[in-house]
């Protein structure tokens, strides 16, 4: 076995150590990133452990990982792209409609050629939100949703029946009907949950992509997410990866505590101020410290959500018990007593002593 800086023995990626997790719902088997990693594990930030651990499960190259992780341990950022696979994609109907459209001509030309046009449907979980661009024609009275709701069937009766016949035709894409909120809402309260757990009986931390560049506002919760664009996201639904160059993780250190009647827009436009001014576009922001612990996942995730307006690809907040508290307020109970163990088990559960070391690093008094 090949042995990193500080004498931290590391496995052969070509053998990676697995480990059982026992949860209430039952045994699950996790890659054991603390046994892999070893002692520089601690000071990895929570990005690096889920990109990382998402890489090698992915199928990406291993030999390079090695390198790369050796560089990394130097103190030199990588040159070097990670291969992602996400759980899940999460689209609106802006850019859905145009790429279902696609995939309904190509199955349309498959038929034309003899092929079952069901081969081609997505490989992962696709949902689409229909609310993210509704009108707002009435407002102030009692009848205004009914009337907007009205227009807005009358208006999009194609599209709606389109998308309706998406969901039926194609494996794995649901729709949520208009009404329901927009995919920002959905996210959050009722699609994300922190610990993915396959059928295989395997679990890792969720990364998921969507078609929005205010997807990070899930990092809030401790989910892994950014947006990409309609072309990217046809090839994701298709079993493609996602390669991304190595980032550059800038960690934003939360200190004190908000004082009361402070709100999380009045916090929100604080961190944007400060991180703009520090420079953090096309990096990765990963906020730590005992700050952080103060804040509920409500308050976290309006900042996660201000990523695309600091410049960030994320905002990310690393799960912790209140991302857990949060899946039990927003009815995913279930969800809940999973996470906890699995998380802790590969490394990846924030504490407000952890200490990550950063490519840049700032602060932030909350108080």
């Amino acid at each position: 076995m090949p042995t990193g800086a500080g004498g931290a023995v590391v496995e052969a990626m070509t053998d990676l150590p697995r480990r059982r997790v026992e949860t209430p719902s039952g045994a699950l088997s996790v890659i054991d990133l603390p046994r892999w990693l070893g002692t520089h594990l601690p000071h990895m930030p929570f990005v690096l452990r889920v990109l990382v651990e998402n890489h090698i499960r992915a199928g990406g190259d291993r030999i390079a990982m090695e390198a790369a992780l050796a560089s990394w341990r130097g103190g030199t950022r990588p040159h070097h792209d990670l291969t992602l696979r996400p759980d899940r994609l999460l689209m609106h109907d802006t850019t859905c409609t145009p790429a279902l459209v696609d995939v309904a001509a190509m199955r349309t030309a498959l038929a034309g050629q003899g092929v079952d046009p069901r081969r081609l449907s997505p490989t992962l979980p696709v949902d689409v939100s229909v609310d993210h661009s509704l009108a707002v024609d009435a407002y102030g009275s009692p009848d205004a949703l009914a009337h907007n709701s009205a227009n807005e069937i009358a208006r999009n009766k194609e599209r709606y029946s389109f998308l309706k016949w998406a969901s039926a035709a194609l494996d794995g894409v649901r729709v949520h009907p208009p009404g329901t909120g927009i995919m920002h809402t959905l996210n959050m309260e009722q699609l994300a949950q922190v610990v993915w757990a396959g059928p295989d009986g395997t679990a890792h931390p969720e990364l998921m992509l969507g078609t929005d560049s205010h997807t990070p506002m899930v990092n809030g919760l401790g989910v892994m997410a950014w947006g990409i664009g309609g072309l990217e996201a046809q090839c994701v639904m298709f079993g493609d990866p996602v390669s991304i160059a190595w980032p550059e993780v800038v960690g934003v250190r939360l200190e004190g505590r908000l004082p009361a009647g402070v709100l999380s827009t009045d916090l929100a436009l604080h961190v944007t101020h400060h991180l703009r001014a520090l420079g953090v576009a096309g990096r990765f922001v990963e906020f730590f410290g005992e700050g952080v612990s103060t804040l509920r996942a409500d308050d976290r995730a309006v900042v996660a959500n201000m990523a695309p307006e600091y410049g960030a690809t994320t905002g990310y907040f690393p799960p912790d018990a209140e991302s857990l508290s949060y899946l039990c307020r927003t009815e995913r109970e279930a969800l809940a007593p999973r996470a906890a163990p699995v998380l802790q088990a590969m490394g990846v559960w924030f504490s407000p002593a952890d200490s990550p070391v950063y490519d840049d690093e700032t602060i932030i008094d909350l108080s």
